[in-house]
């Protein structure tokens, strides 16, 4: 039996009166995994008061909905890195969850799955920062921790037979079962799954995870099925979207005729003409020029401009700079800062002053737009103020 790898000072306690308390730790079952290992960051609650309280109902694709966030990054972690809303973002799809008692003197643990929201095959060495805010009304403070773990690119891949199991769960008559297993397959995408994982697709349970389980499986059959996705009837499905975002991802411009048509189509949804740019570049601009001189289109299109990764995307943003609407000069803003990691006012909930931005643009434009560096959609990296 595995002993958690816990860091000192890992367990946070709220204390909601003299003899009542809440506490609350997260772990790991051990700090070495092999390649293609699920890595699972436990959470252990513990009712030590006179009192039930209530808990958030877990969501394994979404772990800040019940109150806890997490980030893993390459250890030492970088000193600026890009923010991913599925760490500290919460999408309600449908009825809220249910919230379920834990009584005086019991535990409730939860696990996460840190290979569903990030990449962990690499072999070295991992930090993982986890943060629980979720307590009840009077309990108060949050637990945090760091954690250090290691993939050994000496060990040999995790073999078939131990994932059989999360195999055969996927027809378990317990549903939770089967969404986990669904999760799991798809975050470690084997190769030897290829087939099983392509029918996540056609499954209506199982589709929230064929995006990702197509992009990680990085087979010529598994990037045709997202294009195949994207073709589908009715875009404008999450599911669309996601396999729109893994295409462009890919750097094949052999995909840009068919983001492109996605765009135009759904210029309304901002994802597509983002994906689109991400991956056209400069020759997306005539089309997002075209997309925004229609009001209905036009903050979809500013907005990607941003991910064009395009230095001629520059004068264009500055006149939408000058726009009377403030929707329009404030994504133009921020299409500026994507582009070149230079921002011009204080950040949110500052409101800015769209004369005095215009002027900082275009004398930073004036003085460095020909030889600053511009920055991709993927690249992470400090906001600097501009002088």
């Amino acid at each position: 039996m595995n002993t958690p790898f816990l860091i000192a000072g890992l367990c946070a306690c709220w204390s909601i009166s003299a003899a009542a308390q809440v506490t609350g730790e997260f772990y790991l079952d051990k700090d070495t995994f092999v390649p293609g290992e699920p890595v699972f960051l436990y959470f252990k609650l513990s009712n030590n008061s006179l009192d039930a309280i209530q808990l958030a109902s877990p969501d394994i694709d979404q772990p800040f909905c019940s109150g806890t966030s997490i980030t893993v990054t390459n250890d030492p972690p970088p000193a600026y890195s890009c923010h991913n809303f599925a760490d500290s973002g919460c999408v309600i799809n449908g009825a809220l969850r249910p919230l379920s008692a834990l009584q005086p003197g019991q535990s409730n643990t939860q696990r996460f799955l840190l290979n569903f929201n990030h990449e962990i095959n690499a072999p070295g060495d991992y930090q993982a920062e986890a943060a629980h805010n979720g307590m009840p009304p009077g309990a108060g403070g949050e637990a945090k921790a760091s954690l250090h773990f290691r993939v050994d690119g000496d060990a040999a891949a995790y073999p078939p037979a131990k994932l059989q199991p999360w195999l055969d769960s996927l027809k378990s008559n317990d549903q939770a079962k089967r969404i986990e297993s669904a999760q799991t397959l798809a975050s470690l995408a084997p190769l030897w799954l290829e087939d099983t994982l392509l029918g996540f697709a056609a499954n209506p349970e199982f589709r929230r995870y064929a995006p990702l389980a197509l992009h990680r499986l990085k087979t010529p059959r598994s990037i045709e099925a997202l294009a195949d996705m994207v073709k589908a009837t009715g875009p404008g499905t999450w599911e669309q979207m996601e396999a729109a975002r893994y295409l462009a991802m890919t750097g094949d411009q052999q995909w840009y005729p068919l983001l492109l048509d996605a765009a135009v189509k759904n210029g309304k949804i901002s994802n597509y003409p983002a994906y689109a740019a991400e991956l056209g570049g400069d020759k997306m601009l005539p089309v997002l020029v075209d997309l925004a001189k229609n009001p209905d289109t036009r903050l979809q299109a500013v907005m990607a401009m941003g991910s064009t990764a395009s230095r001629t995307a520059l004068p264009i943003l500055l006149q939408f700079l000058r726009s009377p609407d403030l929707g329009t000069s404030q994504r133009a803003a921020g299409s500026l800062s994507q582009l070149t990691h230079r921002t011009g006012v204080q950040l949110w909930p500052k409101v800015p002053d769209p004369q005095t931005e215009y002027t900082l643009w275009t004398q930073w434009w004036q003085r460095e737009g020909a030889t600053a560096q511009i920055y991709k959609e993927t690249d992470c990296g400090e906001m600097v103020p501009l002088s």
